[in-house]
């Protein structure tokens, strides 16, 4: 959906290009087509068969002062058409080294470079641009009306040999918003009504003098795209209209090459963009796929993104359904390049929605498709659940919003050969460094490769210490063209010498915590460090921080040894992360009001919990999994309350209070325990003694085949014979959450203490290792 100021207004503002295929135009002569270049890029995908993108590493390339809209590829040779008056170098800063040119220009893809002899000067903007097959012509279409003072109304042809001028003989009255050529003419299409005295409806074809052909399809509004089918057969047109030759098609249809009848295309019937404030953007192709993209705003449309048909029936191959205007495509042999800007892919299995919103104005696909589009979870967007997919593609480079155009977007085009990729649009800014207008990435033989993991904050470690042992938390980070990443824990200072190596796989929407304990550590003080590296040698470092371990200390190994699925010692200085010492690495988070670092008597010398507030803090497992049918809950507990309040047990929510809820241990206002499931009623153990003097208490409940019970300081208080309880997914809860209609139901849901040391087991533990 557009969301920029003056989204509706994209039609003044946008461009077009129709890649150049076979065509079989009357009078023209030419059979060939443009082949799309394969490219080869490679970035250590973790998975064999994944392909491979370019480099993110953004490469020198000449600026201009405004706005490229559209570009295309002739050999090393891109030309690129836009509203500008001047280019200058490479990191020049605006106004320094500019060379005049005016909305047209050509560079070297291998270097960046501005090719002097390419020097053209058109009175308007150019909007779109195309190559013959052969590579001959270069065409133009825009706003313009004369080329270096010569008129040329909306549309010229360029000779890529000489650079000259070619004749174009038909003047057009109005805008050309979309080309797509052949050896011998080129399809033309914008929102102009006449060439010359001819009526034309926004649709028209010229040979290659440009000399009015009589191919006439009508369109009832803006044609923005065109594309020509590798048989030769079809011309098929994309825009803001919603019919051809009078006939219903909404933004999307084909017509035949030579009569300009409408002919089938089965993605209509499904995709349907069209109207003042939704269109097809962009067309364009290979010899085996048909590739186009979409906006809408809130208007008569139905898609955003990307989608690839049978270029011959239409009928759809796959859409990507990322969320957000897509307004240009590049395939490669396996890959295709998007620019535009998406901010929810969570539908195909990628990143969802954030908050605040983040534009993603490059991205990458695979060419082939992966599986089927989920269902849709953003309102006012099309469920396009069941659709076949591509993947995306771990290729994320940053691109800033441009002001040029008032639209507030970054990339409007994108283009390319076997080697490279080259970005035009309205950006100041890629990768965070000044650039405008123009950027280009290589594969990785030609690419320097310097692009890293990005440095976060989670990689300072935290730490569980025990007798000679540390446990040692970190957070993921990600890298914008690699995925899998090695991380290395390196302790005083040892490089050569890691302490753990792994590599681990991350996105920029999924950043999973790793843990490791570094055991037989000597005891006193020690500094360790996470190394983030890439598979190119790319390393970032985290703080170096330090930790001091003991060599006393019992109870945690005691725990330990018991096989917990999760053990929590509570020793960290701050949340929302609680660091998991049993080896299973399920960390926990910390919510509402925590009083971290509190002092415990429970495992000298650290002797360190938190504190819940009563009304809202709390710690809960960090995913949602299904509930064991034995289990065992432990933890040492100190409080003064007399509002009671649930100490453990297991809820179907992250947050806030749960609906379903179960194997849970409450204090009761008079500082009684109670142990309970929900299993044909509620089946409760209540302690006949009270627990809320000041001091701190053991509890561990346990449920298996022996039934339900609780111990109290290493003996058993209460029991119940009930072995089984109520199946919930979703997350064990410490300190608190809902026991609404619980037997003697306190007048608070959340405990008001201290607590420290939680371990749960899925199992029940016996008296012996209770004690």
């Amino acid at each position: 959906m557009t969301s920029y100021p003056g989204g509706a207004t994209l039609n003044g503002h946008t461009h077009i290009r129709g890649v150049a295929a076979a065509v079989l135009l009357p009078l023209c002569l030419a059979t060939g087509m443009v082949a799309m270049p394969a490219a080869s890029a490679d970035t250590a995908p973790p998975d064999a068969g994944t392909p491979a993108t370019v480099s993110v590493d953004a490469l020198p390339t000449t600026q201009v002062n405004g706005v490229v809209w559209q570009q295309v590829t002739v050999g090393n040779v891109v030309y690129a058409t836009g509203k500008f008056t001047s280019a200058r170098p490479p990191g020049a800063a605006a106004g320094t080294g500019e060379t005049p040119r005016a909305n047209l220009l050509a560079y070297d893809i291998r270097t960046g470079q501005l090719i002097s002899s390419f020097n053209h000067s058109l009175n308007g903007q150019g909007m779109a641009i195309t190559a013959s097959p052969d590579g001959s012509t270069v065409y133009v279409g825009g706003d313009f009306t004369t080329v270096d003072g010569a008129s040329r109304p909306h549309i010229a042809a360029f000779s890529t040999a000489t650079g000259a001028v070619k004749p174009f003989t038909s003047p057009v009255n109005g805008q050309v918003r979309a080309l797509s050529a052949t050896n011998g003419g080129v399809y033309a299409g914008g929102n102009f009504t006449a060439v010359g005295t001819a009526a034309r409806s926004r649709l028209a074809a010229f040979d290659a003098a440009g000399r009015l052909l009589g191919w006439a399809p009508r369109a009832d509004s803006l044609v923005r795209a065109l594309v020509l089918t590798p048989s030769a057969s079809k011309v098929v047109v994309g825009g803001q209209f919603s019919t051809l030759n009078g006939a219903a098609a909404l933004g999307l249809g084909a017509v035949n090459t030579s009569t300009g009848a409408v002919v089938p295309w089965s993605t209509n019937t499904t995709i349907q963009d069209y109207g003042d404030k939704a269109g097809i953007v962009s067309l364009r192709a290979d010899a085996g796929l048909v590739y186009g993209t979409g906006f809408k705003f809130n208007g008569t449309g139905n898609f955003e993104g990307t989608f690839a048909a049978d270029p011959e029936t239409g009928n759809l191959v796959w859409m990507e359904d990322c969320h957000g205007d897509t307004y240009d495509t590049f395939a490669s042999s396996q890959v295709v390049y998007t620019v535009g800007h998406a901010h929810n892919c969570h539908s195909i299995g990628a990143y969802p929605q954030a908050n605040p919103q983040a534009w993603h104005r490059a991205q990458a696909f695979t060419r082939a498709k992966t599986g089927t589009v989920g269902h849709n979870d953003q309102f006012g967007y099309t469920d396009w659940y069941g659709k076949p997919r591509p993947s995306l593609l771990d290729w994320f480079p940053t691109i800033n919003t441009g002001t040029f155009t008032g639209q507030s977007q970054g990339a409007w085009s994108v283009t390319g050969n076997a080697q490279y990729i080259a970005l035009g649009g309205e950006f100041t800014q890629i990768n965070r460094a000044n650039q405008q207008g123009l950027t280009r990435f290589a594969v990785r033989a030609a690419a320097p490769n310097k692009v890293g993991p990005m440095y976060l904050p989670g990689l300072t470690p935290s730490f569980a210490t025990g007798p000679s042992a540390v446990t040692v938390r970190w957070q993921s980070t990600y890298d914008n063209d690699n995925e899998a990443l090695t991380y290395r824990l390196v302790r005083d200072g040892n490089v050569a010498v890691p302490v753990s190596t792994r590599t681990v796989r991350s996105t920029f929407w999924n950043q999973p915590y790793q843990g490791y304990t570094d055991t037989g550590v000597t005891p006193g003080t020690h500094t360790y460090r996470i190394y983030a590296v890439d598979p190119l040698g790319n390393s970032t470092p985290g703080p170096t921080t330090s930790v001091t371990v003991s060599g006393t200390g019992t109870y945690r190994p005691a725990v330990r040894a018991d096989g917990p699925m999760v053990q929590w010692p509570l020793d960290e200085a701050a949340g929302p992360s609680a660091a998991d010492i049993s080896g299973g690495n399920r960390p926990g988070t910390y919510s509402g009001g925590v009083t971290y670092r509190v002092a415990s008597p429970v495992y000298a010398p650290d002797g360190v919990g938190v504190t819940f507030n009563g009304s809202n803090g709390n710690l809960r497992t960090a995913s949602a999994a299904a509930a064991p049918a034995a289990y065992s809950t432990e933890l040492w507990f100190r409080t003064t309350t007399v509002a009671g309040g649930r100490l453990v047990g297991f809820g179907n929510a992250a947050t806030g209070l749960s609906s379903l809820y179960d194997r849970q241990v409450y204090m009761l206002n008079s500082g009684q325990l109670t142990f309970g499931v929900y299993s044909s009623g509620f089946n409760t153990a209540t302690s006949p003694a009270r627990y809320n003097d000041g001091r701190w208490h053991q509890l561990v409940a346990t449920q298996g085949s022996a039934g339900m019970v609780l111990y109290v300081d290493g003996s058993p208080v209460a029991t119940n014979a009930r072995t089984t309880n109520q199946a919930i997914t979703g997350y064990w809860r410490v300190g608190g959450d809902n026991l609404a209609a619980w037997p003697s139901r306190p007048t608070s849901n959340y405990f008001a203490g201290s607590v420290d040391e939680v371990a749960i087991s899925t199992k029940a533990l016996s008296a012996a290792q209770v004690r």
